[in-house]
Order: C-alpha cells, then structure tokens, then sequence
C-alpha cells in the first residue's frame, strides 16, 4: 500500500553550512576534551576555540553562553550515544535486550573514555557548580533507568524473568552498578580494565533475573517453601 503522505523534500546542505556544522563540531569536541581534563565550571569558551584551532570569540559567536554549548554538547554526545546503542539492541528485546544494553554502555565507554570523563563530569558538578544543567543530567540517567525497565517488563510478559524481582528496582541496580564500574575505571585511568568485567556482569543478569529452564527447554518451577 502506498502513502498517500506528502513526501518532504530537504533542501541540500550548502558547503557554507558543511563548514559550519564540521567546526561547531570540532569545537565540541575541544569542549569535550577541556571539560574532561579540567572540569566544566574551569573551561571557558575562550579556552574552547583556541582548543578547536579557532578564535577565542568564536565559541560565543556560535553557541551565545557556556550553558548553551554545555547543552549542545550533551546532544552531542547523546547522539552518539544513541547510535550505537540502537546497533547493539537491534530487534533484541527482554534479557538479550538488557545485555545489549551493558554492553553498548561498556564499548561506548571503552571507545571514548574522553567523551565518558565529560559526560560523567557533568553529571558531578550539575549537583553544586553548575545546578542549571539539573534538569538535563536527570533526563538522561532517567533515559538509562528506563531503558533497562522497558527491557525488563518485556522480559517478564515473554516469560524469562524470575519471580520477585522488581523491575523498576532492577533497572536503578544495574544503571547504578554500571555509572560505579564506568567511575572506577575513569579514577583507575584503564577503560580496557571496564571490559574485563563483562563475563561478570553477563553472569550477575543471568544468575539473578533469568527465569531457570529445565532440561526439556521448560521453566523450571518455583522451589516449594517447605523443600
């Protein structure tokens, strides 16, 4: 059946405005590196377009205030983010889904431990130095809390999760057990040591949340109180 929808047509994107994506670009990506090295209450935009190979205004020219390139580097790296977490679920869903959703938190960590110093960074001072960004860094760990609840609920309806266990409590266990891991590997400074966890992790989801199956490939029932 065909749409009878309207197709858009977007207009191409000029080579002025290539350019001025690819340096705003690179000049989050200096804001990325800055903050992660110094802290975001530290760098000034200044300090970030002499970073980026470019003047010191044209970071205000750009973005206004530091609240507003702070902001957009969060899209920035939630972009980012985003992608390789949609690549690593695929059309998983319920436990496989869950583990998908560790590991794409792991990799990205492991493949961009500047971009992960930033971003927890951020998290730390929207608490005292910077509280304006609050409602932002709450959004996102709230995005990581419902992710992991939104795979878990499938894995209860599908019939693989065990009896007990709250999904809403589950999803805070592991976004929390996964922020402390990626925070100790950033204070160790070896992102690769965050890697070797994996099989443990892996190990904790299936020995704690998924329903046990007997040797027939059924569900093994529920252990009686008085065995």
């Amino acid at each position: 059946m065909v749409s009878s929808a309207p197709q858009l047509k977007t207009k191409p994107m000029s080579r002025q405005d290539e350019r001025r994506r690819a340096s705003d670009a690179r000049m989050l990506r200096a804001a990325m590196s800055t903050i992660a090295q110094k802290g975001a209450a530290g760098a000034t935009l200044a300090e970030i377009g002499l970073a980026a190979g470019f003047s010191r205004g044209l970071p205000a020219e750009r973005f206004g205030t530091k609240f507003a390139l702070l902001n957009a580097l969060m899209d920035f790296m939630e972009g980012w983010f985003a992608e390789r977490l949609s690549h690593a679920i695929g059309e998983k869903v319920g436990i496989d889904a869950v583990r998908a959703r560790l590991d794409a938190h792991v990799d990205s960590a492991c493949a961009s431990p500047v971009a992960t110093a930033a971003l927890y960074s951020l998290f730390v001072e929207s608490l005292c130095a910077i509280p304006e960004l609050q409602p932002r860094t709450r959004a996102l760990s709230a995005s990581f809390h419902d992710g992991f609840r939104l795979h878990l609920e499938q894995a209860r309806r599908a019939g693989e999760l065990r009896e007990g266990v709250d999904c809403a409590k589950m999803a805070n266990i592991l976004a929390g057990m996964l922020r402390g891991l990626i925070i100790q590997s950033l204070l160790e400074g070896d992102a690769t040591g965050l890697a070797t966890n994996r099989a443990q992790i892996h190990a904790f989801i299936d020995a704690g949340l998924r329903k046990r199956v007997d040797g027939a490939g059924q569900h093994a029932p529920g252990r009686r109180k008085n065995s």
